[in-house]
Formats: C-alpha cells, sequence, structure tokens
C-alpha cells in the first residue's frame, strides 16, 4: 500500500493542476503565435520540467495522462489521423524518462544541465513522431518548414524551462514537500 503524506498529496496535486493548465496555456499561445508562423509547445516543456520533480512511478502516470489528453485533443480533430491513439504516450514516456536521468541534478538546485536536455527532449520528441507518422504514412519527407519549427520550439523550450522550474521549486516550498537537498542531507522527494 502506498501512503502519501499530506506534503506530498499537495505537491502532486499542484504539479497536476499545473499540467492540465499547460493544455489551456497551449491552446492560448497557439492562437497567438499562429499568425507569425510559430508554434510552441507549452505542454511538452512543463511535463519535462515536472519530470525531475517527481520518482518514477509518478512520473509515468504523467506521461500516461498527459499523452492521453494530447492524443484526445489532437486527434479529436484530426479523425483520418496516420497514427493509433495513444502514440503520444509512448513519446512522453520516452522523453520523461529521458528527464528522469537529469532528476540528481535537479534535485541538488543544479538547473544547467536540465534545461538543456529539455531541448534535447523536445527534438527527440518531434524526430520520434515526425518517425512513426512517416513511417504509418510511407513516406519519408520533411514537410515545409519542418527544422524551423524544431528548432523554435526547442528555443522556446530552453528559454522558459528555468521559470517553470522556479514555479516547481515554490510549490514545493508552499506545499511542504522539499525537492532540494539541503546542506548536503537529503530530503528530497525521490
Amino acid at each position: 500500500m502506498i501512503i502519501l503524506d499530506k506534503s506530498k498529496a499537495i505537491f502532486l496535486l499542484f504539479l497536476s493542476l499545473l499540467l492540465f493548465l499547460s493544455f489551456i496555456f497551449d491552446e492560448v499561445f497557439s492562437n497567438l503565435l499562429s499568425p507569425m508562423g510559430v508554434r510552441f509547445f507549452i505542454v511538452q516543456t512543463i511535463f519535462f520540467t515536472c519530470s525531475l520533480s517527481v520518482p518514477f512511478g509518478v512520473m509515468l502516470l504523467f506521461a500516461f495522462f498527459t499523452g492521453l489528453t494530447w492524443d484526445s485533443i489532437h486527434m479529436a480533430i484530426d479523425v483520418g489521423s496516420d497514427v493509433a491513439f495513444g502514440y503520444s504516450i509512448f513519446l512522453f514516456f520516452v522523453t520523461g524518462s529521458i528527464m528522469q536521468g537529469m532528476a540528481p541534478f535537479f534535485s541538488r538546485g543544479r538547473w544547467e544541465a536540465p534545461i538543456i536536455l529539455v531541448g534535447v527532449s523536445t527534438l527527440i520528441f518531434f524526430l520520434i513522431e515526425w518517425f512513426l507518422i512517416s513511417f504509418a504514412r510511407a513516406q519519408f519527407i520533411f514537410p515545409d518548414n519542418f527544422w524551423r519549427d524544431i528548432w523554435v520550439s526547442v528555443f522556446f523550450g530552453m528559454v522558459v524551462s528555468p521559470f517553470f522550474f522556479y514555479i516547481i521549486l515554490q510549490i514545493s516550498k508552499l506545499s511542504g514537500c522539499p525537492i532540494v537537498a539541503v546542506g548536503g542531507r537529503t530530503e528530497d522527494y525521490q
């Protein structure tokens, strides 16, 4: 039986709320930036930053629900989709697992490597997605502005991830669930 104390439960609830709000932010920013031909994927960025501050099992739950919601929103619009419903759960799982490798840096208060890995994970996410879609279509052709869109998403993800790291640290302080090691003692959530 898994027992969570009150501070951990509040922390996870706030992170879940942050992930939920990321879908709303994604729709708002996509409407604002689409006239400029830019798409910033804020859901992935927030998921990557949240996956650093939780244990592996919780990250798997976040990957499942984030991927399920992502597919529910985007595949309901695209009725004749080339990939199966639920493929993004796999993408979130793979990239979240990569981000889990940087959790020790994040728990020590070091953000340099996790910020770079947010960009790398964004790149991996979209390259795997392109490969799966291309494999389903049996045409390995890059769409127009493919690389520009990826690099803009990678750049924006790396630029805004410190802001989300700061928000997550503030949530941990607010909930009383420390995720950063203090004075050499390991007091983190993991």
